[in-house]
């Protein structure tokens, strides 16, 4: 049989109506890996590896692995290729640790990845994630070991340690002592020895799984086991075959709950640090039973730096470690040791992952003694996100559907929260760019009759995404409006009371900038009250064959214009001048100057022509420019004759209005995802503007 036979894991077998323990039970054991608890000789395993090498890749080789077996995707976006990497996706928890909108620093972290697994020398650095608070960065971290542990339960990822068989040994209280690290096998083959199996498996592992980097197993056995290797090699006089008929090579499969492979660690009280917790400690129990404090079966390898072997070491706020305590990742790093007091050096492969914010990244940076330390690190920079739609989707993880209970989310509510945020991370551009036009350019929207250099814009705003709010404010707030509703509904007019009110009360905000904040806010107000407008604009107006027969009127006009030919009136018959100032009325709507007014006919009738050419008939609501001049069109010939002030003061006088605003919300509804709430509150906003904007007019005649 080979030796890979039996690997395949298979697909749990699930039925969605058994709630039984024996089916629970079942489902659980159908989804364990296969050789879980299998034994395997060490020359089984050695022909395991002949098979597929890969099971003696390293932790940086693993890791990139992984990230890649949930595939790439590359698009365009700005002009530029963007990659990403779906395994931020979150395929484990169903989007919900999902991260958006730093695709590029993604990128640089994948790519210092595989510089470290084709050993270019980020291998033997500290991966340090720095930024502003809640940019995901302990997400990321979070993601990678889960997915880890993952990978390690796959064909493609598995990987296996061994344990000594001690009973021939007369002085151990236990048959079996498994390898306290977690180590590769092949490790007991001596290094002298082992460079000819490596070259041979680099060899399959080229020709037969096309690999990108070397393979090799770097270092010596742990103390312990080296401990039992030498007392076998000694009773068997130097028999290697003989000492590994006491080993038993297993499957191992990596947990940060269980503290195989993946190691987590957290600062604490710097006058309590030990550096203990890092390379491990002594046993004093067992110093009484082996008689020394350097035997190294006395010592406990349960230090984070041990733990992490074969995986991850994930440190949360690493810099604020003292300065002793940082030491020990020089040696970790570089020549991939730690040397635990009065006990030998111990060997590991790691992937040492860091987490840092700010402040802490430049007090250390600043500290010239941290020189060594700082030399020893790779920093990627983890910003805010700069998109609007991406900082919509962090939302949208917390605050998923348009319902949270019996709460409703109108329209827009997420997506103005977020068109806030962004803002306060933008710099004021130069030129005749505003802020929010720069938001939306950041956003994949484009500027009217505007050509902008959007890489020069942010070539000039190095610092983006490093200062402004943070997300857990705004969702603390979204979520603040949500518990204080009595209403069955919040609306993005709330969500900014609220994201303005409590600013003072923050303690993340920083005081200088929050006035400067609300004025950003007002900025989102005006914004939001044109969509709003717009959406009732769009219900009240819109009306399919209308907007087709001025459509077409237009395009009969700007064809009549272009070609310097007449347009027959249609009901008289004579032929007239096209109409200048009916074609004026439409493109003014959407701010089509007399100087652009050329370029924008000539823009219209191209895009009818090439619809004719494909067979397709015109119709102006596929032009978005074109239908929006329309709709405003037809929305100012009929706002006149509705009598907003009435409807919005008092709707029980009269049925006629209470009428025609039921049609209204209803299509609010179901056009736009309104509820009966928000839909009537945003035509009420709506009329009242409308009512402002006639009783200034009349005021200004």
């Amino acid at each position: 049989m080979s030796a890979r036979e039996g690997y395949e894991r298979p697909e749990p077998v699930r039925s969605p109506t058994a709630i039984s323990v024996p089916e629970i039970a079942r489902r659980i054991k159908g989804e364990q890996v296969p050789d879980k608890y299998k034994a395997y000789t060490f020359p089984e395993y050695v022909e395991m590896v002949l098979e597929d090498p890969r099971l003696i890749r390293n932790a940086y080789q693993r890791l990139y692995d992984m990230i890649l077996s949930h595939g790439v995707e590359r698009k365009k976006r700005d002009g530029r290729e963007i990659v990403r990497y779906k395994f931020f996706d979150d395929p484990f928890g169903r989007g919900a640790d999902a991260v958006f909108g730093v695709d590029d620093a993604l990128k640089d972290l994948v790519d210092i990845l595989e510089a470290a697994a084709k050993g270019l020398g980020p291998e033997r650095r500290i991966i340090l994630l720095h930024g502003p608070v809640a940019t995901a960065k302990s997400t990321i971290g979070r993601l990678i070991r889960r997915g880890l542990e993952e990978y390690s339960k796959t064909e493609d990822g598995r990987l296996y340690t061994f344990e000594w068989d001690v009973s021939a040994l007369d002085d151990e209280p236990s048959p079996v002592v498994p390898c306290p690290i977690f180590e590769e096998p092949l490790r007991l083959i001596p290094a002298s020895e082992r460079r000819e199996l490596i070259e041979r498996l680099n060899q399959i592992f080229k020709e037969e799984y096309h690999g990108a980097y070397e393979l090799d197993v770097e270092g010596e056995l742990c103390p312990k086991c080296r401990f039992y290797f030498n007392r076998y090699m000694e009773l068997y006089h130097d028999d290697l075959e003989k000492v590994l008929q006491h080993v038993t090579v297993r499957r191992l499969i990596l947990s940060e709950q269980d503290r195989r492979g993946i190691a987590t660690f957290e600062p604490k009280d710097k006058k309590n640090q030990d550096e203990e917790e890092l390379t491990g400690g002594m046993n004093w129990r067992l110093v009484q039973v082996y008689g020394s404090d350097s035997d190294p079966r006395a010592f406990n390898y349960d230090g984070e730096l041990c733990i992490a072997n074969r995986g991850v070491f994930d440190g949360e706020e690493l810099l604020k470690l003292q300065e002793e305590f940082l030491y020990d990742f020089l040696h970790a790093t570089q020549e991939h040791v730690i040397k635990p007091k009065k006990n030998p050096r111990i060997h590991i492969d790691t992937v040492i992952l860091g987490r840092t914010n700010n402040p802490e990244y430049r007090r250390v940076k600043a500290n010239e003694r941290m020189e060594a330390f700082n030399d020893r690190t790779r920093k990627v920079d983890i910003p805010y996100v700069l998109r609007v739609k991406d900082e919509q989707r962090i939302y949208e993880k917390f605050f998923q559907g348009p319902r949270i209970g019996d709460k409703h989310i109108a329209p827009h509510t997420l997506e103005m929260a977020a068109l806030w945020a962004v803002l306060t991370r933008l710099e004021e551009p130069g030129g005749d760019i505003t802020i929010l036009q720069k938001a939306k350019l950041y956003n994949g929207e484009s500027i009217p009759n505007r050509s902008v250099d959007l890489q020069k814009l942010r070539d000039e705003a190095k610092n983006e995404g490093f200062f402004g709010v943070s997300p857990r404010y705004v969702i603390d707030m979204i979520s603040k409006a949500l518990v204080n509703d009595r209403e069955g509904c919040i609306n993005p007019y709330r969500v900014l009371a609220m994201l303005e009110d409590n600013l003072k009360d923050h303690s993340t905000i920083d005081e200088s900038r929050i006035e400067e904040y609300k004025e950003l806010i007002e900025i989102v107000r005006d914004e939001l009250s044109e969509i709003s407008q717009e959406e009732v604009r769009r219900v009240i107006s819109h009306d399919p064959k209308e907007l087709q027969e001025v459509g077409q009127k237009y395009f009969d006009h700007v064809l009549a214009y272009l070609n310097d030919e007449k347009v027959e009136d249609p009901y008289t018959g004579e032929e007239r001048e096209p109409d200048e100032e009916f074609m004026r009325s439409i493109e003014k709507q959407i701010g089509i100057t007399e100087a652009q007014k050329d370029d924008f006919r000539q823009e219209i009738a191209n895009w009818i022509s090439e619809r004719a050419r494909k067979g397709e008939s015109f119709n102006p609501e596929d032009n978005d420019r074109l239908r929006r001049a329309i709709e405003k069109k037809l929305w100012e010939d009929k706002k006149h004759n509705i009598n907003f002030s009435a409807m919005v003061s008092d709707m029980s006088t009269d049925p006629e209005h209470r009428k025609r605003k039921n049609e209204w919300i209803e299509r609010l509804k179901s056009e736009f995802g309104y509820c009966d709430v928000c839909a009537e509150n945003v035509i009420d906003h709506a009329g009242a503007e409308v009512a402002r904007e006639e009783l200034r007019r009349r005021e200004q005649s």
